[in-house]
């Protein structure tokens, strides 16, 4: 393992010196994983996350990933004509970002070695487990590697934890929030739904968006996707049940919970799994092979009893096929340049008509 973790640094050198012919600078993007492992969910997540922050600062082609024994990286090129200042930029997010610890952003100019933070007088990196040097705990196998990879874990996972409970709590408050919705209800309608107004809404969106984000873990924690649905059920009546609870009886969410929920899973699966954007449909798709077995039973629901009486297939279907409506809906605002309420009605038009 030791040899090809070497091999590969060579040949990443390699890559970069190829890369410093034609371009000034070269910036490498590689997680900070400790022991021998270097490929581990946490690895993947880090590089593409820091290479979309490093996107919102500087403009540059995007640079494919590659994958080695030594973990995945990205080698970004670019132009900037002073070395020590982007090093500076970059010393900044390792020191600054929640994750940026378990980054390695390392600056390539015209010599083999990278500029370092000594060479800017700047202090080395401390250990993730005690205020010592990094390198003097790494020499020195001061700590566990199973322990200091267990922190790496536990602290993208605390990341993950509140960025997506924001994402989910937002994308709910958008959609509530926008005006003329085909009987939707909004911030100034309850459209066609007379028992429903606004604050009754933001009541049971506090109460599903944790069973939400716990619906995300599921998924980025599990190691097996065809019984993932089964195993999530039990979260998502419990939250249907509280909302109930606390809307004395109205049903406001039922069916986001069903659609969101398919949607957070899958994504928490393919964050863990390095799996790319649209196989978070074909997730979805996979996890509801076996969903029109319910409809065997005795019709419990609207949905069901339509499918008994008219074949029509409702969300169940939409989910069964991996949401097509929603992947028709996401190439339109692809197509626009803004998320404003304009785009938003363009978006809540495909999915309707």
């Amino acid at each position: 393992m030791i040899d090809s973790i070497l091999s590969s640094r060579e040949q990443k050198l390699i890559q970069i010196q190829n890369l410093l012919q034609s371009h000034e600078l070269v910036i490498s993007v590689k997680s900070n994983i400790p022991g021998s492992n270097k490929n581990i969910s946490e690895a993947y997540l880090l590089v593409r996350l820091f290479h979309v922050e490093l996107s919102k600062m500087l403009i540059f082609k995007k640079p494919s990933m590659t994958e080695s024994a030594d973990g995945p990286y990205f080698l970004i090129p670019i132009k900037h004509s002073d070395p020590k200042e982007m090093k500076m930029m970059m010393i900044s997010i390792e020191n600054t970002h929640p994750l940026g610890r378990f980054i390695d952003l390392d600056v390539h100019q015209h010599s083999d070695a990278s500029i370092s933070r000594e060479d800017l007088g700047v202090p080395p990196r401390k250990c993730y487990l005690c205020e010592h040097d990094a390198h003097f705990c790494s020499r020195n196998q001061t700590h566990d590697i199973q322990d200091l990879v267990t922190y790496v874990k536990e602290n993208v996972s605390a990341y993950l934890n509140d960025q997506i409970l924001s994402m989910i709590d937002q994308a709910i408050l958008t959609e509530l929030e926008l005006d003329d919705k085909f009987g939707l209800v909004s911030k100034t309608s309850s459209g066609s739904h007379e028992d429903m107004d606004y604050h009754l809404m933001l009541k049971a969106k506090e109460i599903i968006v944790p069973y939400l984000l716990r619906l995300f873990m599921k998924g980025y924690e599990s190691f097996e996707l065809a019984h993932l649905l089964e195993e999530s059920r039990p979260l998502g009546i419990e939250a249907e049940l509280e909302m109930l609870k606390a809307t004395n009886g109205i049903n406001c969410y039922k069916g986001l919970i069903f659609m969101l929920g398919l949607t957070v899973i899958s994504s928490g699966y393919a964050l863990s799994h390095n799996q790319k954007f649209h196989e978070i449909f074909t997730n979805i798709s996979v996890m509801t092979k076996d969903i029109f077995k319910e409809f065997d039973m005795k019709p419990k629901t609207f949905g069901m009893e339509a499918y008994r009486t008219h074949q029509i297939k409702g969300a169940r279907g939409e989910a069964y096929l991996g949401l097509p409506s929603v992947q028709i809906a996401l190439k339109e605002l692809l197509h626009l340049s803004k998320l404003n309420d304009i785009a938003l009605r363009v978006a809540l038009k495909e999915l309707i008509l």
